[in-house]
């Protein structure tokens, strides 16, 4: 069944990777309207989620211990890792603010990344994942991986379209 769902993941970063195309850079970091978050800023929160359920660990605190992830990005960075958290930024640090083909080319190389750790562990699917609290199952967090990058993927057309750009047809 690991398999299955991973052939799901994939058809989002198919979709995803459609995103990006033309994206101009000027737009990556640019919130399209008050209250909106970035393409940089989405693509950082799935980022974020991705390298940290799938190859990282939970501190004391019940949140992602970015020092023990075995992933690293500028896009996996606390700052992402909810909106609310996001939103309250103002500006996006200069050591991020990167190229729209770099930004899809990371966020790729950090889904393959955060796939092979997952393999590697070969969980069971009914298992809890470790330190995500009793109701999260190995299987219900890939399901909701995929669901998740679904749902900032159509984010990230919207913003584009938000800021007046054509995208490929999706």
């Amino acid at each position: 069944m690991l398999d299955v769902y991973l052939q799901l993941l994939e058809l989002d970063y198919f979709e995803l990777s459609e995103a990006f195309k033309g994206l101009q850079d000027g737009h990556v970091w640019v919130r399209p309207a008050e209250g909106l978050l970035s393409i940089g800023e989405l693509a950082g929160h799935v980022a974020y989620w991705e390298a940290t359920r799938f190859a990282g660990e939970m501190d004391a605190d019940g949140r992602p211990d970015l020092s023990k992830c075995k992933i690293s990005s500028p896009l996996i960075d606390h700052r992402f890792a909810y909106f609310t958290t996001t939103i309250q930024q103002t500006g996006v640090d200069e050591r991020i603010h990167m190229p729209a083909e770099w930004v899809g080319k990371e966020l790729t190389r950090i889904h393959r990344e955060s796939v092979g750790h997952l393999k590697a562990l070969n969980p069971d699917l009914n298992a809890h994942v470790p330190g995500w609290g009793s109701h999260w199952t190995w299987g219900e967090s890939i399901r909701y991986t995929i669901f998740h990058v679904a749902y900032h993927t159509g984010q990230i057309y919207t913003a584009r379209h938000l800021l007046g750009e054509e995208t490929p047809d999706n």
